[in-house]
């Protein structure tokens, strides 16, 4: 007796041997928006770091 799932009516396999898709959940759009903003903090967090490290070198610099 086989465990597997490839024989049931609605599995992934069947459906792409039939030359069809398998069904997915649709969350790119939400990896892709979480990825946006993850990246937007990053770049954040280094733009304020760049501007320190400009005020704290040009203090150096000027006394």
């Amino acid at each position: 007796m086989s465990t597997s799932n490839e024989n049931t009516p609605n599995s992934p396999a069947r459906a792409e041997a039939a030359g069809g898709h398998s069904p997915a959940m649709d969350t790119g759009g939400l990896y892709r928006a979480l990825a946006v903003v993850l990246a937007l903090i990053v770049i954040a967090a280094l733009a304020y770091g760049l501007v320190q490290t400009a005020i704290k070198a040009s203090a150096l610099f000027t006394g």
